[in-house]
């Protein structure tokens, strides 16, 4: 029997009311048995509390609300059961309600839900209970979640480099203080090494030369006063010894083809600099003079000089014409090219932040001053006129300048700096120099210092400054407004093609500052009325000049590039500290990661701060990175301390205490800090002295030691048996001493000690014997024998041995050709490539023979001629014998 034929049994014996109740309920069942378990038991646990008669008669209702529910709920991701209540009804008659209130938010929840799902099955689910527990704001998930991926990345690589894992900064800044003193070291000792090399090429002062070698020659040269022989000649005639005085030398292209004969010995390299201004013609003699070129140029720059240039061109041969310079026609053929960024003139980055920006792209390598945040560049703007139609001067410009040389030689301390005037063309130039020598009339002492200083005043134009630096630059721009007021637009060399190549050279030739005197204004500068890019140039740097600020870095805007969130965070750190900060100092590529203000002097960094991040990552070299740039750094001012990642991560607080400290001592110790002087060009290195009057003499001579040589028997004694191990000890320790020795000096010397002056067929014999037995090899120069030592090399040898005392001097033939050479190598690097006669002559003097002879000329001229077999020496055309090395 059914649950519900039971029920109707009741029915029956209990009565109607009761029947159309347990109806009701049975219809409920067969509604919901459809549901699982579950939802079974929640639908009846709603009910429990519900009366019935309330249901109505239409039981249909529940099972379509319930499967309408279901389908709402499988599209659009809503979850009834997202709460816990009794009081189901109520609770989905509130969560309709409230879908229908929000139903233009619909979608909008059920992409988040669909969303929520998805990362809750990529477990992820993480991230949505951080935002909806409002741990994790919304707009900042993404980074959040990036944040977290990063630094558990940024662990584990920690943790399996052993470098980053036992990283400690103290240890490290230690290797780096290390490095540094080595680098120094080594700069120091290879300087030191440098001068004794060439000092050891250098010929003894007092020592006499042969008549025909090239030190005889360069003597009697010197004496004559340079009489009958041309400086051409004389070159000729000494090249080996020229190139050992004069390993580089300077000299222009005319100087080379007018002094050096073509077949003068090829230099290993030959430079040109400022290769913009070269015309390739007048290059090419000098090129042809060397193994390896290199040419330095920089294209941004002055070309040669085309006023008394003919205009001339083949048209039909049009590619066999030289471009403008050597530097084009190199570029043009795509030479090996190397890019020097590094730009080492200018002590504050505004001298070249306008050619850098404007000219470079912005690519050339410039550091940062700790006073960046004003400019040293200066307009000055005058009251004055440009004669155009008249003297073409601007006098008040003029006068201007020349008020400003006098007051700055006038002064102690600004006289210090050197100065350089520029103008725009050679008739302000004129005008200047004439009243600056008025002045100097009237101040002599100022025209004394002035010409006694180490870079005394100069005036130039456009045309010829290139290649000149000074401290401090005046320019003047002389054109302007005429006496009507009116402006023309024609700026003489501006207007040119290449103009704007001039006003380049013309405002980058300061190293710490520079001042603009111009009675024009940019906002006279109508470029509606002209296309000359110099002429815009120059509306450009008169702006930038006027604002005194540094317009690549606005006032007071920090910023960060690559979103190095380390440093923002820093930054923070310092600026609760109370202190203003600055991020990204600098023009160029190189930045010094945060500058702090300096409280009493708001236009200056009081300290600065570098983090191991892009810096250090664009950085070539360890060297560049740890020792070049902040030695660059320092010798601009900055005082600088280093930020390690790991350690920020490691513990922030320590980090931003060791700052904190650094900044009070950089306060303190601005107090007590001693002046370096402004005047601070380049490093005065100083050399210890070295003494090579006698080391240089004696490069390859040594004392020529002997055995003293005992009486060891008769001469009976000598033929027997028991001598044997005598005579071999002796010859063992006479080879040990004096070899290479002739095989005749070595026997003779054995048969001395018993009193045998002269050897048989017998003794040599025995001897012979005895030398068998002795680890020795044998060379034969000309028919002589010489024994040797087992470790000695011949062709590794490079001494020769001269006795002090006469009795124990060798016989020329007792003297290997070895040896003969070395003394030979040796005269030739003192005096120079000379005559085999005064060659063999003078290597003989060095063991001590004043006079030659037969002998000494055989025995010698075999040495030398074996040599220039062997290619150890040459022999030039005009019969002199110089040394190959």
């Amino acid at each position: 029997m059914t649950c519900g034929n039971e029920l109707r049994y009741i029915l029956n014996e209990l009565g109607s009311d009761f029947k159309q109740a347990i109806d009701k309920t049975d219809s409920v069942y067969n509604a919901i048995s459809v549901y699982n378990y579950n939802e079974i038991r929640t639908i009846l646990n709603a009910f429990k509390n519900i009366n019935l008669a309330q249901l109505g008669n239409d039981v249909n209702c529940a099972e379509n609300y319930i499967l309408k529910w279901n389908e709402f709920s499988d599209i659009f991701k809503v979850n009834i059961d997202n709460e816990q209540s009794n009081n189901w009804l109520d609770r989905t008659v509130n969560t309709l309600n409230n879908i229908s209130k929000n139903i233009d938010k619909l979608y909008a929840v059920t992409e988040y839900n669909a969303k929520r799902e998805q990362l809750a099955n990529e477990q992820l689910e993480c991230i949505c209970n951080a935002v909806e527990s409002g741990s994790v704001n919304k707009e900042n998930a993404v980074d959040a979640f990036r944040c977290n991926v990063y630094y558990a990345l940024a662990l584990k690589y920690i943790s399996v480099e052993e470098s980053l894992s036992t990283f400690r900064s103290n240890s490290f800044e230690q290797t780096i203080k290390e490095y540094h003193a080595l680098i120094d070291e080594y700069s120091k000792l290879t300087v030191q090494e440098l001068v004794a090399k060439l000092s050891s090429q250098v010929p003894v002062s007092g020592s006499a030369g042969a008549s025909s070698s090239e030190l005889g020659i360069l003597k009697r040269a010197i004496k004559s006063n340079g009489r009958m022989m041309s400086i051409r000649k004389l070159f000729n005639e000494i090249p080996a010894l020229l190139r050992r005085l004069c390993p580089c030398m300077l000299m222009s292209p005319i100087s080379v083809a007018q002094y050096i004969d073509p077949s003068f010995p090829k230099f290993d390299l030959v430079v040109f600099d400022e290769a913009s201004q070269l015309p390739t013609s007048e290059a090419v003699g000098t090129i042809a003079r060397g193994e390896n070129v290199v040419v330095v140029g920089d294209p941004n720059q002055l070309p040669p000089t085309s006023f008394f240039k003919s205009n001339r061109i083949d048209e039909e041969n049009i590619e066999n014409e030289d471009l403008e310079s050597l530097l084009d026609d190199c570029l043009s053929i795509s030479m090996p090219q190397m890019y020097l960024k590094w730009h080492y003139r200018s002590r504050h980055e505004s001298l070249i932040a306008y050619s850098n920006m404007k000219y470079y792209d912005n690519k050339l390598y410039t550091f940062p001053s700790p006073n960046d945040r004003v400019s040293a560049v200066k307009l000055v703007h005058i009251d004055g006129y440009y004669d155009k139609g008249g003297t073409k001067q601007n006098k008040a410009e003029a006068e201007a300048v020349v008020n400003e040389i006098i007051r700055r030689l006038s002064d102690e301390q600004l006289r210090t700096k050197s100065i350089g005037v520029v103008t725009f063309n050679i008739i302000q130039q004129n005008l200047i120099e004439d009243m600056l020598a008025d002045e100097f009339s009237k101040k002599p002492e100022l025209e004394k210092y002035d010409s006694e200083s180490a870079e005394p005043v100069f005036v130039k134009n456009l045309e010829n400054v290139q290649g000149d630096e000074r401290d401090v630059i005046l320019f003047s721009v002389g054109y302007g407004p005429d006496k009507d007021g009116k402006v023309s637009m024609n700026f003489g060399p501006l207007n040119r093609d290449g103009g704007w190549r001039r006003l380049n050279v013309a405002i980058s030739r300061a190293r710490q500052e520079m001042i603009v005197y111009s009675t024009l204004t940019p906002e006279q500068i109508d470029l509606s009325r002209t296309r000359a890019l110099g002429v815009e140039g120059l509306k450009g740097f008169l702006k930038f000049a006027g604002q005194n600020r540094n317009i690549v870095i606005p006032d007071g805007k920090v910023s960060v590039h690559n979103d190095n969130r380390v440093i923002e965070e820093i930054a923070k750190e310092i600026e609760k500290l109370g202190y203003k900060v600055n991020c990204n100092i600098g023009c160029s590529e190189y930045k010094i990661d945060i500058g702090i203000v300096d409280p009493e002097n708001p236009d200056s960094y009081l300290l600065g701060i570098l983090a191991d991040g892009e810096n250090c990552k664009n950085s070539a070299t360890s060297k560049d990175r740890f020792v070049l740039q902040p030695d660059v750094l320092a010798g601009l001012g900055w005082k600088i301390m280093r930020v390690w990642t790991l350690d920020w991560l490691d513990d922030s607080a320590r980090v931003i205490e060791k700052i904190k400290s650094e900044i009070e001592n950089a306060i303190s110790g601005k107090n007590t800090k001693q002046k370096i002087s402004e005047q601070n060009k380049t490093q005065n290195l100083e050399f210890e002295k070295i003494d090579t009057s006698t080391q240089i003499e004696q490069t390859r001579q040594r004392k020529y030691e002997t055995v003293d040589s005992q009486i060891l028997g008769s001469s009976e004694s000598f033929y027997t048996a028991a001598a044997g191990v005598e005579i071999q000890k002796l010859m063992f320790k006479i080879i040990s001493v004096q070899a290479p020795i002739s095989k005749k000096a070595l026997y003779k010397s054995v048969l001395s000690a018993y009193g045998i002056s002269r050897s048989g067929n017998r003794a040599e014999a025995i001897l012979d014997g005895i030398l068998g037995r002795i680890m020795h090899f044998e060379t034969s120069d000309n028919g002589v024998i010489f024994v040797w030592q087992p470790e000695q090399k011949p062709d590794e040898y490079n001494v020769y041995r001269v006795s002090e005392q006469n009795e124990n001097r060798r016989n020329i033939d007792d003297i290997s050709s070895k040896e003969i050479l070395n003394a030979a190598i040796q005269v030739l690097s003192e005096q120079g490539g000379m005559q085999k006669s005064d060659l063999i002559k003078e290597s003989a003097k060095k063991f001590g023979f004043t006079r030659t002879g037969t002998l000494i000329d055989t025995t010698v001229g075999f040495a030398v001629d074996n040599a220039i077999k062997n290619g150890k020496l040459v022999v030039s055309q005009d019969g002199k014998i110089t040394d190959k090395t």
